[in-house]
Protein backbone atom coordinates (compact mmCIF):
# COMPACT_ATOMS: atom_id res chain seq x y z
CA UNK A 1 0.00 0.00 0.00
CA UNK A 2 2.53 2.69 0.62
CA UNK A 3 4.35 1.83 -3.21
CA UNK A 4 4.62 5.82 -4.02
CA UNK A 5 1.85 5.09 -7.04
CA UNK A 6 -0.42 4.04 -3.96
CA UNK A 7 0.33 6.74 -2.21
CA UNK A 8 -0.82 9.02 -4.44
CA UNK A 9 -3.52 6.94 -6.06
CA UNK A 10 -5.30 6.62 -2.36
CA UNK A 11 -4.92 10.41 -1.94
CA UNK A 12 -6.27 11.61 -5.01
CA UNK A 13 -9.56 8.89 -4.40
CA UNK A 14 -9.47 10.50 -0.74
CA UNK A 15 -9.87 13.96 -2.51
CA UNK A 16 -12.52 12.93 -4.90
CA UNK A 17 -14.83 11.63 -2.12
CA UNK A 18 -14.35 15.62 -0.15
CA UNK A 19 -14.68 17.09 -3.46
CA UNK A 20 -17.91 14.33 -4.50
CA UNK A 21 -19.49 15.13 -1.17
CA UNK A 22 -18.66 19.14 -1.46
CA UNK A 23 -20.69 19.43 -4.47
CA UNK A 24 -23.51 18.30 -3.21
CA UNK A 25 -23.58 14.83 -5.35
CA UNK A 26 -24.86 11.85 -4.24
CA UNK A 27 -22.92 8.05 -5.11
CA UNK A 28 -20.93 7.87 -8.04
CA UNK A 29 -22.96 7.59 -11.52
CA UNK A 30 -22.13 4.12 -11.85
CA UNK A 31 -21.95 2.84 -8.47
CA UNK A 32 -25.35 0.22 -8.02
CA UNK A 33 -28.15 0.24 -6.11
CA UNK A 34 -27.67 -1.76 -2.80
CA UNK A 35 -30.67 -4.05 -2.59
CA UNK A 36 -31.88 -4.09 1.06
CA UNK A 37 -30.61 -6.71 3.31
CA UNK A 38 -33.35 -9.64 4.36
CA UNK A 39 -33.81 -9.04 8.06
CA UNK A 40 -33.78 -13.30 8.13
CA UNK A 41 -30.21 -12.64 7.77
CA UNK A 42 -29.66 -11.58 11.34
CA UNK A 43 -32.81 -13.72 12.96
CA UNK A 44 -32.84 -17.41 11.42
CA UNK A 45 -31.49 -20.25 13.41
CA UNK A 46 -31.05 -22.29 9.56
CA UNK A 47 -28.83 -19.02 8.37
CA UNK A 48 -26.26 -19.56 11.67
CA UNK A 49 -26.42 -23.42 10.59
CA UNK A 50 -24.84 -22.63 7.65
CA UNK A 51 -22.15 -20.03 9.16
CA UNK A 52 -20.96 -22.82 11.23
CA UNK A 53 -21.09 -25.16 8.88
CA UNK A 54 -19.69 -23.70 6.06
CA UNK A 55 -17.83 -20.50 7.34
CA UNK A 56 -16.39 -21.04 10.94
CA UNK A 57 -15.46 -24.48 9.82
CA UNK A 58 -13.65 -23.48 7.06
CA UNK A 59 -11.69 -20.05 7.28
CA UNK A 60 -8.88 -18.86 9.18
CA UNK A 61 -9.49 -17.50 13.21
CA UNK A 62 -7.08 -15.59 15.41
CA UNK A 63 -6.10 -18.09 18.34
CA UNK A 64 -3.32 -16.12 20.13
CA UNK A 65 -0.65 -14.50 20.00
CA UNK A 66 3.12 -16.56 20.53
CA UNK A 67 3.88 -14.50 23.40
CA UNK A 68 1.50 -16.40 25.28
CA UNK A 69 2.91 -19.98 24.85
CA UNK A 70 6.73 -18.56 25.43
CA UNK A 71 7.78 -22.19 26.35
CA UNK A 72 7.57 -25.97 25.48
CA UNK A 73 4.54 -27.32 27.32
CA UNK A 74 2.96 -23.77 27.73
CA UNK A 75 -1.10 -24.21 26.08
CA UNK A 76 -3.82 -21.96 25.59
CA UNK A 77 -7.38 -23.01 25.74
CA UNK A 78 -9.20 -21.26 23.02
CA UNK A 79 -12.09 -19.39 23.07
CA UNK A 80 -13.52 -19.92 19.59
CA UNK A 81 -17.43 -20.69 20.25
CA UNK A 82 -18.09 -24.49 19.10
CA UNK A 83 -14.39 -25.24 18.49
CA UNK A 84 -12.96 -27.18 21.45
CA UNK A 85 -9.54 -26.73 20.15
CA UNK A 86 -6.36 -25.66 22.34
CA UNK A 87 -2.91 -24.75 21.14
CA UNK A 88 0.61 -25.42 22.70
CA UNK A 89 3.98 -25.30 22.16
CA UNK A 90 5.91 -28.65 21.82
CA UNK A 91 9.25 -30.12 22.74
CA UNK A 92 10.59 -28.90 19.15
CA UNK A 93 9.51 -25.40 20.07
CA UNK A 94 6.50 -26.08 17.17
CA UNK A 95 3.38 -24.12 17.96
CA UNK A 96 0.31 -26.75 17.15
CA UNK A 97 -3.26 -26.60 17.59
CA UNK A 98 -5.15 -30.05 18.85
CA UNK A 99 -9.06 -30.46 19.45
CA UNK A 100 -9.23 -31.02 22.54
CA UNK A 101 -10.51 -34.18 22.96
CA UNK A 102 -9.26 -37.58 24.45
CA UNK A 103 -9.59 -40.39 22.09
CA UNK A 104 -10.95 -42.98 24.76
CA UNK A 105 -14.28 -41.01 25.42
CA UNK A 106 -13.83 -37.70 24.52
CA UNK A 107 -13.12 -36.28 27.60
CA UNK A 108 -11.31 -32.96 27.77
CA UNK A 109 -7.17 -32.85 27.97
CA UNK A 110 -6.88 -28.86 28.60
CA UNK A 111 -9.60 -27.44 31.01
CA UNK A 112 -7.67 -24.19 32.31
CA UNK A 113 -7.88 -21.16 30.28
CA UNK A 114 -3.86 -21.32 29.90
CA UNK A 115 -1.26 -23.40 31.57
CA UNK A 116 1.54 -25.69 31.36
CA UNK A 117 2.23 -29.65 30.69
CA UNK A 118 4.76 -31.12 29.88
CA UNK A 119 2.69 -34.05 28.98
CA UNK A 120 -1.29 -33.50 28.61
CA UNK A 121 -2.87 -36.43 30.82
CA UNK A 122 -7.01 -36.97 30.62
CA UNK A 123 -8.03 -36.96 34.36
CA UNK A 124 -10.89 -38.96 33.29
CA UNK A 125 -9.11 -42.66 32.75
CA UNK A 126 -5.41 -41.08 32.47
CA UNK A 127 -4.90 -41.66 28.76
CA UNK A 128 -1.88 -39.51 28.46
CA UNK A 129 -0.34 -37.53 25.63
CA UNK A 130 3.37 -35.78 24.79
CA UNK A 131 3.14 -31.75 24.15
CA UNK A 132 3.50 -32.98 19.95
CA UNK A 133 -0.04 -35.07 20.23
CA UNK A 134 1.20 -38.17 20.52
CA UNK A 135 -0.53 -40.97 22.53
CA UNK A 136 2.45 -42.42 25.04
CA UNK A 137 0.35 -44.06 28.20
CA UNK A 138 -3.05 -46.14 28.38
CA UNK A 139 -3.94 -46.82 31.86
CA UNK A 140 -4.68 -50.91 32.03
CA UNK A 141 -3.25 -51.00 28.03
CA UNK A 142 -3.64 -54.78 28.30
CA UNK A 143 -7.05 -54.83 28.35
CA UNK A 144 -8.02 -53.39 25.52
CA UNK A 145 -8.05 -56.03 22.31
CA UNK A 146 -4.74 -57.24 20.59
CA UNK A 147 -5.17 -54.54 17.07
CA UNK A 148 -4.98 -51.97 19.58
CA UNK A 149 -2.13 -49.48 18.69
CA UNK A 150 -1.26 -46.19 20.28
CA UNK A 151 0.28 -44.90 17.30
CA UNK A 152 -2.81 -44.45 15.73
CA UNK A 153 -4.24 -42.18 18.69
CA UNK A 154 -2.95 -39.24 18.70
CA UNK A 155 -4.59 -36.26 18.87
CA UNK A 156 -6.46 -34.86 15.78
CA UNK A 157 -4.33 -31.55 14.83
CA UNK A 158 -6.23 -28.47 13.56
CA UNK A 159 -4.00 -26.39 11.16
CA UNK A 160 -2.09 -23.51 13.10
CA UNK A 161 -0.21 -21.00 11.31
CA UNK A 162 1.71 -17.66 12.31
CA UNK A 163 1.64 -14.05 10.87
CA UNK A 164 3.67 -11.39 12.63
CA UNK A 165 3.16 -13.04 15.71
CA UNK A 166 -0.41 -14.07 15.60
CA UNK A 167 -1.60 -17.28 16.16
CA UNK A 168 -4.35 -18.19 13.66
CA UNK A 169 -6.27 -21.80 13.42
CA UNK A 170 -8.57 -23.19 10.80
CA UNK A 171 -10.27 -26.78 10.96
CA UNK A 172 -10.77 -27.44 6.63
CA UNK A 173 -7.52 -29.68 6.39
CA UNK A 174 -7.73 -28.26 2.92
CA UNK A 175 -7.89 -24.75 3.81
CA UNK A 176 -5.73 -22.79 1.78
CA UNK A 177 -2.13 -21.51 3.82
CA UNK A 178 -2.78 -18.23 5.59
CA UNK A 179 -0.16 -16.05 3.68
CA UNK A 180 -2.82 -17.07 0.40
CA UNK A 181 -6.01 -16.66 2.65
CA UNK A 182 -4.74 -13.05 3.46
CA UNK A 183 -3.64 -12.02 0.39
CA UNK A 184 -3.27 -8.12 -0.41
CA UNK A 185 -3.62 -7.68 3.23
CA UNK A 186 -0.57 -9.33 4.86
CA UNK A 187 0.95 -7.15 1.83
CA UNK A 188 -0.14 -4.23 3.04
CA UNK A 189 0.48 -5.32 6.82
CA UNK A 190 4.73 -5.49 6.30
CA UNK A 191 4.69 -1.74 6.97
CA UNK A 192 3.33 -2.27 10.33
CA UNK A 193 6.34 -5.13 11.34
CA UNK A 194 3.50 -7.21 13.73
CA UNK A 195 6.44 -9.43 14.80
CA UNK A 196 7.35 -6.17 17.05
CA UNK A 197 3.72 -5.98 18.59
CA UNK A 198 2.74 -7.66 21.67
CA UNK A 199 -0.69 -7.67 23.42
CA UNK A 200 -1.18 -5.14 25.89
CA UNK A 201 -4.97 -5.93 26.94
CA UNK A 202 -7.90 -8.07 26.24
CA UNK A 203 -11.44 -6.56 27.07
CA UNK A 204 -14.63 -8.31 26.18
CA UNK A 205 -18.11 -7.86 25.73
CA UNK A 206 -21.65 -9.83 25.46
CA UNK A 207 -24.98 -8.49 23.92
CA UNK A 208 -28.09 -10.02 23.16
CA UNK A 209 -27.62 -9.11 19.24
CA UNK A 210 -26.66 -11.15 15.97
CA UNK A 211 -22.77 -11.37 15.22
CA UNK A 212 -23.08 -9.55 11.72
CA UNK A 213 -24.78 -6.48 13.38
CA UNK A 214 -21.70 -6.01 15.85
CA UNK A 215 -19.57 -6.21 12.98
CA UNK A 216 -21.89 -3.96 10.61
CA UNK A 217 -21.07 -1.25 13.29
CA UNK A 218 -17.49 -1.26 12.61
CA UNK A 219 -17.47 -1.70 8.63
CA UNK A 220 -18.91 2.26 8.29
CA UNK A 221 -18.35 6.07 9.12
CA UNK A 222 -21.92 7.00 8.29
CA UNK A 223 -22.51 6.97 12.41
CA UNK A 224 -19.18 8.27 13.21
CA UNK A 225 -21.20 12.53 13.81
CA UNK A 226 -24.09 10.61 15.66
CA UNK A 227 -22.37 8.47 18.16
CA UNK A 228 -19.02 9.79 18.41
CA UNK A 229 -19.21 13.83 18.55
CA UNK A 230 -16.53 14.01 21.00
CA UNK A 231 -14.50 10.83 20.91
CA UNK A 232 -13.94 10.14 17.02
CA UNK A 233 -15.71 12.11 15.47
CA UNK A 234 -13.41 15.37 15.62
CA UNK A 235 -10.79 13.50 14.15
CA UNK A 236 -11.85 12.23 11.61
CA UNK A 237 -13.21 13.37 8.09
CA UNK A 238 -16.00 10.31 7.15
CA UNK A 239 -16.89 12.06 3.52
CA UNK A 240 -13.37 11.70 2.45
CA UNK A 241 -13.34 8.06 3.28
CA UNK A 242 -12.54 5.32 0.28
CA UNK A 243 -13.14 1.74 0.82
CA UNK A 244 -11.02 -1.13 -0.53
CA UNK A 245 -13.22 -4.01 -1.48
CA UNK A 246 -10.43 -6.55 -1.50
CA UNK A 247 -9.53 -10.43 -2.11
CA UNK A 248 -11.33 -13.48 -0.17
CA UNK A 249 -13.74 -10.87 1.14
CA UNK A 250 -11.30 -8.99 3.30
CA UNK A 251 -11.64 -4.36 3.11
CA UNK A 252 -9.75 -1.64 4.03
CA UNK A 253 -11.46 2.24 4.53
CA UNK A 254 -8.90 4.62 4.22
CA UNK A 255 -10.27 8.05 5.68
CA UNK A 256 -8.83 11.46 5.98
CA UNK A 257 -8.10 13.08 9.41
CA UNK A 258 -9.22 16.65 11.00
CA UNK A 259 -6.25 16.92 13.31
CA UNK A 260 -2.97 16.07 13.22
CA UNK A 261 -1.39 13.12 15.16
CA UNK A 262 -0.20 15.71 18.11
CA UNK A 263 -3.69 17.09 18.60
CA UNK A 264 -4.92 13.61 18.53
CA UNK A 265 -2.77 12.74 21.41
CA UNK A 266 -3.35 15.97 23.75
CA UNK A 267 -7.35 15.61 23.14
CA UNK A 268 -6.89 11.84 24.16
CA UNK A 269 -5.11 13.06 27.39
CA UNK A 270 -1.65 10.76 26.54
CA UNK A 271 0.66 13.40 24.89
CA UNK A 272 3.43 13.84 27.29
CA UNK A 273 6.49 11.97 26.76
CA UNK A 274 6.38 10.10 30.29
CA UNK A 275 2.85 9.21 29.04
CA UNK A 276 3.04 7.83 25.45
CA UNK A 277 3.15 5.11 23.88
CA UNK A 278 6.74 4.61 21.10
CA UNK A 279 5.32 4.81 17.71
CA UNK A 280 4.21 1.59 15.74
CA UNK A 281 6.19 1.20 12.24
CA UNK A 282 4.08 2.68 9.90
CA UNK A 283 3.88 4.07 6.09
CA UNK A 284 3.11 7.07 5.12
CA UNK A 285 -0.76 6.46 4.57
CA UNK A 286 -1.38 4.61 7.97
CA UNK A 287 0.64 7.51 10.04
CA UNK A 288 -1.18 10.33 8.36
CA UNK A 289 -5.11 8.94 7.81
CA UNK A 290 -7.36 7.06 9.75
CA UNK A 291 -6.91 3.02 8.27
CA UNK A 292 -8.67 0.44 9.14
CA UNK A 293 -9.05 -2.88 7.54
CA UNK A 294 -11.76 -5.81 7.89
CA UNK A 295 -9.92 -9.22 7.84
CA UNK A 296 -12.50 -11.47 7.03
CA UNK A 297 -14.79 -12.88 8.43
CA UNK A 298 -14.71 -11.47 11.86
CA UNK A 299 -12.05 -9.08 12.72
CA UNK A 300 -11.93 -5.15 12.15
CA UNK A 301 -8.31 -3.86 13.00
CA UNK A 302 -7.48 0.07 13.03
CA UNK A 303 -4.03 1.24 13.67
CA UNK A 304 -3.06 4.40 15.43
CA UNK A 305 0.84 5.71 16.28
CA UNK A 306 1.01 3.64 19.11
CA UNK A 307 -1.64 0.66 19.34
CA UNK A 308 -3.43 -1.79 17.09
CA UNK A 309 -6.73 -3.25 17.72
CA UNK A 310 -7.98 -6.65 16.86
CA UNK A 311 -12.01 -6.17 17.02
CA UNK A 312 -13.32 -9.88 16.57
CA UNK A 313 -16.84 -10.45 16.44
CA UNK A 314 -17.93 -14.34 17.75
CA UNK A 315 -21.36 -15.92 17.84
CA UNK A 316 -22.72 -17.28 20.67
CA UNK A 317 -26.29 -18.09 19.53
CA UNK A 318 -28.52 -16.65 16.79
CA UNK A 319 -29.26 -13.66 18.99
CA UNK A 320 -26.36 -13.23 21.27
CA UNK A 321 -22.54 -12.23 20.17
CA UNK A 322 -19.23 -11.83 22.19
CA UNK A 323 -16.80 -9.30 21.35
CA UNK A 324 -13.35 -9.32 22.27
CA UNK A 325 -10.66 -6.24 22.06
CA UNK A 326 -6.85 -7.38 21.87
CA UNK A 327 -4.75 -4.02 22.30
CA UNK A 328 -1.42 -4.44 20.76
CA UNK A 329 1.61 -2.44 20.98
CA UNK A 330 5.13 -2.26 20.86
CA UNK A 331 7.12 -5.30 22.92
CA UNK A 332 8.20 -2.93 25.82
CA UNK A 333 10.12 -6.21 27.17
CA UNK A 334 10.28 -6.84 31.18
CA UNK A 335 8.43 -5.19 33.63
CA UNK A 336 4.74 -3.86 34.07
CA UNK A 337 2.86 -2.71 30.66
CA UNK A 338 4.00 1.25 30.44
CA UNK A 339 1.63 3.65 32.29
CA UNK A 340 0.59 5.29 29.17
CA UNK A 341 -2.15 2.42 28.28
CA UNK A 342 -3.90 3.96 31.12
CA UNK A 343 -5.69 6.83 29.16
CA UNK A 344 -5.54 4.70 25.90
CA UNK A 345 -7.60 1.75 27.32
CA UNK A 346 -9.59 4.60 29.36
CA UNK A 347 -10.65 6.27 25.67
CA UNK A 348 -11.01 3.06 24.11
CA UNK A 349 -13.55 2.01 26.69
CA UNK A 350 -15.51 5.02 26.21
CA UNK A 351 -15.52 4.66 22.01
CA UNK A 352 -16.87 0.94 22.29
CA UNK A 353 -19.84 2.02 24.49
CA UNK A 354 -20.63 4.54 22.06
CA UNK A 355 -20.50 1.91 19.19
CA UNK A 356 -22.06 -0.83 21.39
CA UNK A 357 -25.22 0.64 22.96
CA UNK A 358 -27.18 0.27 19.86
CA UNK A 359 -27.08 -3.28 18.65
CA UNK A 360 -29.14 -4.78 21.20
CA UNK A 361 -32.37 -2.60 20.27
CA UNK A 362 -31.30 -3.32 16.71
CA UNK A 363 -31.61 -6.80 17.24
CA UNK A 364 -35.48 -6.28 18.74
CA UNK A 365 -35.93 -4.04 15.73
CA UNK A 366 -35.05 -6.88 12.57
CA UNK A 367 -37.40 -9.29 14.50
CA UNK A 368 -40.18 -6.75 14.17
CA UNK A 369 -42.72 -6.75 11.54
CA UNK A 370 -42.40 -3.47 10.66
CA UNK A 371 -38.27 -3.96 9.54
CA UNK A 372 -38.67 -5.12 6.38
CA UNK A 373 -34.57 -4.80 5.96
CA UNK A 374 -31.02 -3.28 6.13
CA UNK A 375 -31.24 -0.16 3.07
CA UNK A 376 -27.55 0.43 2.91
CA UNK A 377 -25.95 3.49 1.20
CA UNK A 378 -22.67 4.26 -0.88
CA UNK A 379 -20.87 5.07 2.41
CA UNK A 380 -21.83 2.15 3.58
CA UNK A 381 -20.39 -0.58 0.84
CA UNK A 382 -18.13 -1.94 2.97
CA UNK A 383 -20.96 -4.21 4.99
CA UNK A 384 -22.72 -5.23 1.77
CA UNK A 385 -20.14 -6.21 0.08
CA UNK A 386 -18.76 -8.70 3.83
CA UNK A 387 -22.41 -9.95 3.10
CA UNK A 388 -21.38 -11.00 -0.17
CA UNK A 389 -18.50 -12.53 0.55
CA UNK A 390 -20.30 -14.24 3.44
CA UNK A 391 -22.74 -15.45 0.89
CA UNK A 392 -19.84 -16.54 -1.55
CA UNK A 393 -18.12 -18.68 1.11
CA UNK A 394 -21.38 -20.51 2.17
CA UNK A 395 -22.26 -21.13 -1.46
CA UNK A 396 -25.08 -18.92 -2.69
CA UNK A 397 -26.81 -22.38 -3.98
CA UNK A 398 -27.16 -23.17 0.15
CA UNK A 399 -29.11 -20.03 1.15
CA UNK A 400 -32.53 -19.80 0.70
CA UNK A 401 -33.36 -17.37 -1.95
CA UNK A 402 -35.17 -14.87 0.88
CA UNK A 403 -32.07 -15.19 2.67
CA UNK A 404 -29.24 -14.64 0.08
CA UNK A 405 -27.26 -10.70 -0.49
CA UNK A 406 -27.37 -10.06 -4.64
CA UNK A 407 -23.94 -9.80 -5.97
CA UNK A 408 -23.94 -6.08 -7.09
CA UNK A 409 -20.23 -4.97 -5.63
CA UNK A 410 -18.34 -7.05 -8.50
CA UNK A 411 -17.24 -4.05 -10.96
CA UNK A 412 -16.52 -2.08 -7.63
CA UNK A 413 -13.43 -4.68 -5.96
CA UNK A 414 -10.37 -2.55 -5.72
CA UNK A 415 -7.77 -5.48 -8.19
CA UNK A 416 -8.22 -5.22 -11.60
CA UNK A 417 -7.11 -9.57 -11.31
CA UNK A 418 -9.61 -10.11 -8.86
CA UNK A 419 -12.30 -8.13 -10.85
CA UNK A 420 -11.03 -10.55 -13.81
CA UNK A 421 -11.10 -13.48 -11.42
CA UNK A 422 -14.87 -12.79 -10.12
CA UNK A 423 -17.30 -15.48 -11.35
CA UNK A 424 -20.35 -12.65 -11.42
CA UNK A 425 -18.46 -11.08 -13.80
CA UNK A 426 -17.95 -13.94 -15.82
CA UNK A 427 -21.24 -14.90 -15.33
CA UNK A 428 -22.68 -11.79 -16.54
CA UNK A 429 -20.24 -11.19 -19.60
CA UNK A 430 -21.67 -14.50 -20.79
CA UNK A 431 -24.97 -13.95 -20.69
CA UNK A 432 -24.55 -10.35 -22.55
Amino acid sequence: MDQPESIANLKARMQAEIDRADAGHGAPENFPALPPLPPGRYTSQAFLDLEREHLWQKVWLYAGHVSQVPKPGDYVLLDIPEAAIFIIRGKDDKIRAFYNVCQHRGAPLVREPEGHASLLRCTYHQWTYNSEGKLVSVMYEDDFDADFDKSCLGLPEVKCEIWGGLIFVNEDPDAEPLQDWLGMIADEFQQFELDQLRPAAIRSYELDCNWKLTMDAFLEVYHVKGIHPETVGPSLNERGAVMGLLPNGHTRMTCPTNASPEEEKIRRGYATDENSLPPIPQGEIALNYHVSHNIFPNIITPVSEGARQLLMFWPLAKDRTRVDVVHYGLDWGEGERPAAWGPLLDFWEVVMQEDLQFLEWQQKAVVSPGFKGYRLSYMERRIYYAHESLDRIIGVENIPEELRAEHVLADWQEYPEHRAADPYIANRQAAE
